[in-house]
């Protein structure tokens, strides 16, 4: 279910007229809401790095005569694979400009992915931080467009953000509906969280940490 779809189906659940397009969603309330599905999206998706659904995979050719890389990638990196070698992270950014650079190593400066000079298609296996898909599946921050989508399973998506979205929309504990809103989002959740595969922590070794590029 689109961005769209939810704003429509919660503005219903809360007694609001629907709009026909997503260029009229204009009023305050449409925007308070716009607002609060962005927040429960990142909420939700921040709960745990190792759900299955953040879990992403970028491909990568290296070249022997290449150390420096721009590559788009936004999150947690897991694990870096080439030829069935998993690759060291090397904090020491300097050792790549050095005749005696480690081999299957990989390492950051700035921006730039610094990899060990060789010819090698690799794969980054990272968490990503980025929990909205765009046109042609790209990830971003934010829900912007009226055909962005969360990453969050479909299944799980119209419960928690029709639910999660009226609930915190109305924040009156006396609202007729108000309990039943946030019983059927918390039930939603746990649901979520059990029944969410996770990659296992065993055998993993966080290298590089959080890289925004």
């Amino acid at each position: 279910m689109n961005y769209f779809e939810l704003i429509n189906k919660t503005l219903i659940e809360l007694n609001y007229q629907p709009v026909s397009t997503f260029d009229e969603l204009t009023k305050i309330e449409h925007k308070r809401l716009m607002n609060i599905f962005n927040r429960l999206n990142k909420e939700i998706c921040n709960l745990d790095d190792k759900f299955q659904f953040r879990q992403m995979i970028k491909n990568v050719n290296l070249s022997s005569d290449k150390k420096e890389y721009s590559i788009s990638i936004s999150g947690k990196i897991e694990k870096v694979v080439g030829n069935d070698i998993v690759y060291n992270f090397e904090p020491d950014y300097t050792k790549f400009y050095m005749i005696a650079c480690p081999k299957n190593s990989y390492g950051f400066y700035g921006e730039k992915f610094l990899f060990s000079p060789q010819n090698d298609k690799i794969k980054i296996f990272y968490s990503t931080d980025m929990f909205v898909k765009g046109n042609e599946n790209i990830l971003k921050n934010d829900f912007e467009k009226a055909t962005d989508e969360s990453i969050i399973p479909e299944n799980f998506v119209e419960k928690l953000f029709i639910n999660g979205g009226a609930y915190n929309f109305k924040q009156d504990t006396s609202h007729p509906k108000y309990v039943h809103w946030k019983t059927e989002y918390d039930k939603a959740l746990n649901e979520l969280l059990s029944s969410s595969k996770k990659v296992s922590n065993s055998n993993i070794k966080i290298d590089g940490g959080y890289r925004k590029l």
